[in-house]
């Protein structure tokens, strides 16, 4: 198959399958990007911080999937309430689909009793789908004998719309659990002149932390903790699921962590195994400063040989303390910080 057949290939693909699905934003550290996984999460923490992602999904696939995602969120306390902003950059296939978004976030918070706290936040904001049209040849050129351009119905501009998430938050000292719902207002994604409703997606999430005993010795720089966290996070949309469900081990400036990704006992499709993922974790935490790297050993049909796996880079800085938060009464959540 030469040159010209692949692209016209890849072109009847593209157009096949455009209208009808859209690639998520994935994130295997998904708890560094605790605004995405739910707007209750913002200003979650004991100050202001800023956090940053960076994804390659199945590097050894041409046109691998790209995700880069800044947030920033702040706590005001006089108002019990945070309020933050969030970026992404997604770019997809070979026809470089690219997703912008810009979101703005908002939680309340409030004290169900002495040890129970809850939180409820909403996000909303603009995005931008558009293709790069000429990595492709369509039908229509062939026929008329290669064509500088295609007559086919698409909006080489790209399209915007306005979507919307919401998300509850309850939590305690030791444990926590979340409901988050996207796209509540159906946008239409659809980059040709047909509708394409995006079907709502939500999120169940939760954990609990394990204290164990011989905490290492604390500094300035070196925080005490020594601490087994489980935790899980099931997604669905239309008639598709997901689980990841892990582990992380903390202790003093070292994080490690394990995960699996995938419902093999549910399958949407005959041909569909849920099997995605085994996730490796290891992070550090320096004072006020989080660095985490993670590996996605592909367990599909696809194969980590062909795939090469996912890469996923994190970082992110709190602007003060945790020893001295601005209100000592609150109770933070200590839920795993990547």
């Amino acid at each position: 198959m030469n040159s010209a057949q692949h692209k016209l290939l890849f072109g009847l693909l593209f157009t096949l399958w455009l209208p009808v699905f859209s690639q998520h934003y994935q994130f295997s550290q998904f708890y560094v990007a605790p605004t995405y996984l739910n707007p209750a999460f913002t200003g979650a923490n004991a100050c202001g911080r800023v956090a940053m992602n960076y994804r390659k999904q199945w590097a050894g696939i041409p046109g691998a999937f790209t995700t880069y995602q800044v947030a920033l969120d702040h706590y005001i306390p006089q108002y019990k309430s945070g309020i933050g902003f969030q970026f992404f950059s997604d770019k997809a296939g070979l026809g470089n689909l690219n997703t912008t978004a810009f979101n703005a976030l908002y939680a309340y918070e409030t004290k169900v009793n002495k040890f129970i706290m809850a939180r409820g936040g909403i996000n909303a904001g603009f995005v931008q789908r558009k293709v790069d049209y000429d990595y492709f040849t369509f039908a229509d050129q062939i026929t008329r004998g290669d064509g500088s351009a295609t007559i086919e119905g698409i909006d080489k501009e790209g399209i915007n719309y306005f979507d919307v998430g919401a998300g509850i938050l309850v939590y305690s000292q030791e444990a926590w659990g979340g409901f988050s719902a996207n796209h509540l207002n159906k946008p239409d994604q659809s980059l040709m002149f047909i509708e394409s409703t995006l079907p709502m997606e939500f999120k169940f999430h939760g954990g609990y932390r394990f204290d164990l005993k011989g905490n290492g010795t604390s500094n300035k720089y070196i925080p005490k903790s020594n601490f087994i966290t489980a935790a899980f996070n099931y997604k669905h949309q239309n008639k598709y699921n997901q689980l990841d469900l892990g582990l992380y081990y903390s202790k003093n400036i070292l994080n490690l962590g394990i995960w699996y990704r995938g419902i093999p006992i549910s399958k949407p499709t005959p041909d569909y195994a849920n099997n995605d993922a085994l996730v490796f974790l290891m992070g550090f935490n320096i004072e006020r400063f989080k660095m985490g790297y993670s590996y996605d050993l592909t367990l599909s049909k696809l194969s980590n040989a062909v795939s090469k796996g996912s890469h996923e880079i994190s970082l992110s800085y709190q602007f003060c303390k945790l020893k001295k938060p601005r209100n000592k009464k609150r109770l933070l959540i200590t839920c795993p910080k990547f």
